[in-house]
C-alpha cells in the first residue's frame, strides 16, 4: 500500500527517503532520546543509514512508516510508525527530537496517522502502544489520542544490564472514531 503524505496544522508526514539519514542521526544519537528506545542509538551515520534502509524505507506491506517534519523546515523531527501485527490490529510506535518534547508535535502526528488508518485501513478494530514507564510524555501522548492503559510488563532490552517496565496501552475503532480529535467523526 502507497504510503500518502499527511498534513496537519505544523506538520508534514511523508514517506523516508534515504536522504533523511544525517536528520535522522541527529536526533537519534543523543542520551535524552535513546534512553526511551528499546534499540541502541545509532553512533555513526552508516549505522542510521543502515537503520532506515532496514526499517523505516517502504517495503513491508504491513508496516507504514512517516518521516515527522515541521511546515517551516524539511528535516525530519521525528517518526510514526504503524505495524500489522495480525490483519485486525496494529501497533503504534513513535519518537520526536528530544529538544522538541512538550510541544504537542507526537500528538498531532499520531492522531494524524491514526486518522489514517482509521479510513485506510477498515478491517482494523484494535490499536496498541506501548511505553517505558518512565516516559510520562510518550503515555499523556497515547492518552490524548483515546488509549487506555491495560498492563505493565518487566522485559530485558540488550542495552542495559537490568529489566526495564513497559506500559501497555490499547484502544479500539469505535474509541478512536468517536474521538474529539477525530475529524472524520462529525462527517
Amino acid at each position: 500500500m502507497h504510503i500518502p503524505v499527511l498534513q496537519t496544522s505544523r506538520l508534514t508526514l511523508r514517506p523516508f527517503v534515504a536522504d533523511d539519514a544525517a536528520a535522522l542521526f541527529a536526533y537519534a544519537s543523543a542520551p535524552e532520546f535513546s534512553q526511551y528506545v528499546e534499540y541502541s542509538s545509532p553512533t555513526t551515520l552508516t549505522e542510521t543509514r543502515d537503520f532506515l534502509e532496514h526499517v523505516l524505507l517502504p517495503g513491508n506491506p504491513d508496516v507504514f512508516s512517516w518521516a515527522v517534519c515541521r511546515h517551516d523546515q524539511s528535516d525530519v523531527i521525528g517518526t510514526v510508525q504503524v505495524s500489522r501485527d495480525v490483519p485486525d490490529a496494529v501497533t503504534v510506535y513513535y519518537d520526536i527530537s528530544h529538544t522538541l518534547y512538550g510541544r504537542g508535535y507526537t500528538t498531532e502526528a499520531l492522531q494524524a496517522v491514526l486518522r489514517w488508518c482509521l479510513v485506510c485501513l477498515p478491517e482494523v478494530q484494535h490499536f496498541y502502544g506501548d511505553t517505558v514507564v518512565s516516559n510520562i510524555g510518550s503515555r499523556r501522548v497515547l492518552e490524548k489520542c483515546g488509549f487506555v492503559f491495560y498492563k505493565s510488563e518487566r522485559v530485558q532490552w540488550e542495552k542495559f544490564s537490568g529489566p526495564v517496565e513497559l506500559v501497555f496501552y490499547q484502544a479500539d475503532r469505535k474509541t478512536l472514531e468517536a474521538a474529539p480529535w477525530n475529524v472524520f467523526h462529525h462527517l
